[in-house]
């Protein structure tokens, strides 16, 4: 039976007085392929001048109840799962599905990279602290008809009224710029989005709190927002 995994992405000290790090660009941010390829890249590269191990794994990735889950999978590899980058040097990292299958909608995987400690020198006093580097990369196999289709409600049974958005298509949708309008009084309450809470999974929801809000009945709202790039009201 595979163990669920929960993972929080950022940033993970030790004490002491002075940082080291390692700073790494990827590219892409997030990786697409289509449900009739096998592969895609990652390019990373190392723009500090510290040397960075690195580990890379790959989990499935599921919503529940709007929190993100990550699983074990053998579903798809990442080649290879340790490397070295040396200051200024780059290395394209393979992802590779195992046993490929035509799918109808999508399916979403998160690629973990972690930089490993270096080794303690004991003989020196000072060791600095050590800012180990983790990024997140969501990736996609996905069919090229699967579409996003949003739908929301608001909710006031609760101490503070959330906006509730259900993504009741089969591919993923990542939300920008969300605001929930009451056209009739002609005001707007944002609500703060990132890469973090933006992302709806295929047939799943999540709730936003809307700040400094209150229900009118007789009122008529809309939502605004940007989905996958592309700005849109519903």
């Amino acid at each position: 039976m595979k163990k669920n995994i929960f993972i929080i992405t950022g940033l993970f000290l030790s004490l002491s007085s002075s940082i080291n790090a390692a700073t790494i660009r990827l590219s892409p941010v997030n990786v697409e392929i289509l449900s009739n390829q096998n592969a895609a890249s990652i390019s990373l590269y190392n723009q500090s001048n510290e040397s960075a191990d690195l580990q890379v794994r790959v989990f499935e990735w599921r919503q529940n109840a709007g929190q993100d889950q990550l699983i074990p999978t053998d579903e798809i590899v990442v080649s290879p799962p340790f490397l070295k980058l040396q200051p200024s040097d780059s290395y394209n990292l393979r992802v590779v599905r195992i046993n490929p299958e035509p799918i109808s909608g999508e399916k979403t995987y998160r690629i973990i990279i972690d930089e490993l400690p270096k080794p303690i020198d004991s003989r020196k006093a000072a060791q600095g602290v050590n800012v180990l580097l983790r990024s997140s990369l969501p990736v996609f196999v996905v069919n090229k008809d699967a579409i996003t289709k949003l739908s929301w409600k608001i909710d006031v049974n609760q101490n503070t009224p959330s906006l509730n958005i259900s993504n009741i298509g089969n591919r993923h949708a990542l939300l920008n710029s969300l605001m929930l309008v009451d056209t009739t009084a002609n005001k707007s309450y944002p609500i703060k989005v990132n890469t973090v809470n933006g992302y709806i999974l295929a047939e799943k929801s999540k709730s936003y709190s809307i700040s400094n809000f209150t229900y009118q009945p007789n009122h008529k709202y809309s939502v605004s927002l940007t989905v996958n790039g592309k700005k849109t009201t519903l």
